[in-house]
């Protein structure tokens, strides 16, 4: 799965049930079209796009949600939040989450960090807050600096896959 290989949503999505099953909400910063969101929400979370970017969905998602809408008899949408997410309060969330957030990244793990709100970011490009140059694995190792709770692990898909998180639910044992 590369990085243009739309399984990798779904792998992403995966991960999160199997980490976080006990969540119903879920923050998915720079969640761009909503590939997570909807991937999260066949899984049977409330999964909202935080993005400062205006994007639709795909036209097979779109179509595949109008189709359950008219199952269940009620309009079914992934909500979007056109902000950054620095500009968001978090604090509803149980979970906030992001895939490739580029820009997003060390703000989700500070904002959840900050809110003692459970996370999972799989980071992509280098955009530290503090703007020092570093390389990838450098980026993680300073993100994960950030608290002693977050670990770290590898998706399934090729391409950046390192996935750091954290659990409370993991750290109690209880996942």
């Amino acid at each position: 799965m590369g990085v243009n290989d739309r399984r990798r949503f779904r792998a992403f999505a995966c991960f999160i049930h199997k980490m976080y099953p006990h969540v119903r909400t879920v923050a998915d910063v720079a969640g761009g079209s909503g590939n997570v969101s909807y991937h999260l929400r066949d899984l049977g979370y409330d999964a909202t796009v935080i993005d400062d970017r205006k994007a639709r969905l795909p036209t097979w998602m779109h179509r595949e949600l109008r189709k359950e809408s008219v199952k269940q008899g009620r309009l079914i949408e992934i909500p979007r939040i056109v902000k950054r997410v620095q500009e968001v309060d978090l604090r509803p969330f149980d979970l906030i989450v992001g895939l490739h957030p580029d820009e997003a990244t060390e703000h989700v793990v500070r904002e959840a960090l900050e809110h003692g709100k459970d996370f999972a970011v799989v980071p992509c490009c280098v955009f530290p807050i503090d703007g020092v140059k570093r390389s990838k694995e450098d980026w993680c190792a300073y993100l994960m600096s950030l608290s002693p709770d977050i670990i770290t692990t590898r998706l399934p898909i090729e391409g950046s896959n390192r996935v750091l998180y954290r659990c409370s639910q993991a750290a109690k044992g209880l996942t």
